[in-house]
């Protein structure tokens, strides 16, 4: 490595030419010296790839100063004039010096390249769970609208059964009516002949013109004779003592005629039994329905509500996996720079630096001149 290779003292630079061979000495100023020496001396403080290669030696931390400057002193005597192998070896050392800085170079792409990594696969895992949370959002937000169907049907189902029902009880109030007034008239009738009549009848109470009154509107609509209505009021107050054999009579006419009517209405009402049965059980069936009906709607209601806690439950989660994305993305846009300067300071030592050193390493060098030479 650059830090290992040997450093060799400055003047081991000098051309192995003018260590071994003097040349003739000639005058200060002549032509010969004008034309050799000045143009070389030009040549290397000016040539590009020069402060190319010495800027990648600058950039060398691990090479000590007294090679880095034996280096820079060597490197102006490696383009000019032609390369001998102590300059040979110069260059060697500065291609190893400068493969060394290249990659350190490197060293930190790869730093840079493993943190992007890290960051890619946080970022990754965050588009993931956000993918998720959006896929879940999405099938709750479906759920919630087919339970809303499901609740509008069922509250219309409910709705169907409730006029159903009372359609339903309507028909039974109607076609009831006739049995239930006969009952009540039947219930009034037998209440007034085992009550009222009875105890006119018996004729033990001082007064019984209290059961009369409360027998006169039952014997309305009963066809009764007139001349039997005309006795009845001094028939019924008369104690059983004082009634005679017309009293009796009338009695027993009255009593006959309530039982006939009472029988009549218990005919009247076995009749209209089946059919009332009937309109009970339809009844009875429209409240089970709508009882169902009403319980699907109850449940319908309690899965959307359940489903809409779930949506608005998944739309949090989303959010805050969105909001995690969005938040990551400044440190993943920092990772990427810190990636892309590395690399650019990479390419920009490689282009220009190790250029320059190429152009140096790989210039082909005329033979020199000797002074004098054929």
């Amino acid at each position: 490595s650059a830090a290992s290779a040997p450093c060799i003292r400055p003047s081991a630079f000098v051309p192995a030419r003018s260590r071994t061979h003097a040349m003739p000495a000639q005058k200060k100023g002549t032509k010969r010296e004008a034309e050799v020496a000045v143009p070389v001396a030009k040549k290397a403080r000016s040539d590009p790839a020069v402060a190319g290669v010495a800027e990648a030696l600058e950039q060398a931390s691990d090479l000590s100063d007294a090679c880095r400057r034996m280096l820079l002193a060597g490197l102006p005597k490696c383009v000019v004039g032609e390369r001998h192998e102590m300059q040979a070896a110069v260059v060697t050392m500065i291609g190893q010096v400068v493969s060394g800085v290249q990659a350190k170079y490197q060293e930190a792409v790869d730093a840079e390249n493993f943190k992007l990594r890290d960051v890619e696969a946080s970022k990754a895992e965050l588009q993931e769970t956000l993918a998720k949370a959006e896929e879940v959002l999405a099938a709750d937000s479906k759920d919630v609208e087919a339970k809303t169907a499901i609740l509008a049907a069922a509250a219309e189902s409910a709705m169907s059964a409730k006029i159903v029902l009372q359609e339903t009880q309507e028909a039974q109030h109607t076609g009831d009516a006739e049995m239930v007034e006969a009952q009540e008239s039947k219930a009034g009738l037998v209440k007034g002949t085992e009550t009222d009549l009875q105890t006119i009848v018996e004729g033990a109470a001082e007064d019984n013109s209290e059961h009369y009154e409360a027998l006169l509107p039952l014997l309305t609509g009963l066809g009764l004779d007139q001349s039997l209505m005309s006795a009845l009021p001094s028939v019924c107050v008369k104690k059983a003592t004082d009634r005679g054999a017309f009293d009796a009579m009338v009695l027993d006419q009255l009593r006959k005629t309530l039982r006939e009517k009472i029988d009549a209405l218990s005919k009247s009402i076995d009749a209209s039994l089946p059919a009332a049965q009937e309109r009970e059980s339809a009844v009875a069936a429209a409240q089970a329905q709508l009882d169902a009906a009403t319980a699907s709607q109850q449940a319908a209601d309690e899965a959307l509500s359940a489903a809409k806690a779930a949506e608005a439950s998944a739309a949090t989660a989303a959010k805050v996996a969105k909001d995690a994305v969005t938040a990551f993305e400044p440190a993943y846009s920092q990772a990427m720079q810190a990636r892309d300067a590395q690399a650019q300071k990479l390419e920009n030592f490689r282009l220009y630096n190790v250029g320059s050193f190429e152009i140096i390493r790989d210039q082909a060098i005329a033979p020199a001149t000797t002074v004098g030479g054929a």
